[in-house]
């Protein structure tokens, strides 16, 4: 790891570390460190190889992001999200200083948020004024400084509430019900009453008259899922319904959801289950 910081924030700043529990670093998402800055001029934070999750909300001032080979402008009500792994540079303005809440934080699925959201947006997210974040950071701060029984349990799930606004302002940023494609519920509505039958994106394509790559990439930011794949999450459902409540063989079942290759079927409800059919009908059916 390299570091390299100034400490040029006022006294009234808080910075608080905290180390979590054996079952919490296994088991939780947990705060690294977290705290409230007013910045001074001249203060700047730099690192790279730290396996850490940083974000960081701007309350007030400016400054600059440097991360990733890329530099981002920093304003009040924005945000930035980055892998401490990666180098970043961030300072504040010397007529500005930040005032910033900012928690390094690791655990559970944190990669997987991260990766979710990076794929969606770049580093910093603009956030309006009814968003949360700043008060979720304040709250999860606040815990920090009232270790008890319920600390950690709490600090996870403010994480997750803080994790789950980011992605999700980052991945609806454009998007609104009112400017959503008609083709969009079309699809899900043929897709969910004709799902035994194989249905290419051509056709989805050439019955909504629109390009198959803009109606995949469409449907995609709306429903989170690609035509292929809301497909077999239908058909997933059904399958485990068969499974659970019928008799029928595991070969029949293929057949009834339009999947003709047995082994086919087998993988698929496996890589999105964790357990072949036969597992899956043992564990969920009643002994006889």
């Amino acid at each position: 790891m390299k570091e390299n910081f100034t400490t040029a924030w006022s006294e009234d700043s808080i910075r608080f570390i905290s180390t979590p529990s054996t079952f919490a670093h296994s088991n939780l998402f947990y705060v690294q460190e977290i705290g409230h800055f007013h910045t001074l001029p001249g203060y700047f934070t730099e690192r790279e190889g730290l396996d850490s999750y940083l974000i960081a909300y701007i309350l007030r001032g400016r400054g600059q992001l440097t991360y990733r080979d890329n530099s981002y402008s920093l304003g009040a009500h924005q945000l930035f999200f980055i892998h401490c792994d990666s180098h970043h540079h961030y300072a504040t303005h010397p007529l500005e200083p930040l005032e910033l809440l900012w928690v390094h934080f690791h655990g559970s699925a944190s990669s997987a948020y991260y990766k979710q959201y990076a794929a969606s947006h770049e580093p910093v997210l603009q956030q309006n004024n009814e968003s949360p974040v700043s008060t979720l950071l304040r709250q999860t701060l606040q815990i920090q400084q009232q270790r008890n029984a319920a600390t950690e349990f709490l600090t996870s799930k403010l994480l997750v509430e803080l994790l789950t606004e980011i992605v999700l302002s980052a991945q609806q940023i454009g998007l609104s019900e009112s400017d959503k494609p008609d083709y969009i519920d079309a699809i899900c509505q043929t897709l969910t009453s004709r799902f035994t039958e194989s249905i290419s994106l051509d056709e989805l394509a050439r019955e909504h008259a629109v390009s198959k790559y803009h109606m995949a990439k469409r449907f995609k930011q709306y429903t989170g899922f690609s035509p292929h794949e809301y497909l077999i999450s239908i058909r997933m459902t059904h399958a485990k319904e068969r499974l659970k409540y019928s008799e029928m063989p595991v070969s029949e079942i293929a057949v009834t959801l339009g999947i003709d290759n047995v082994s086919h079927f087998i993988n698929l409800f496996k890589d999105r289950t964790g357990d072949t059919p036969l597992v899956y009908r043992k564990k969920w059916q009643r002994p006889r």
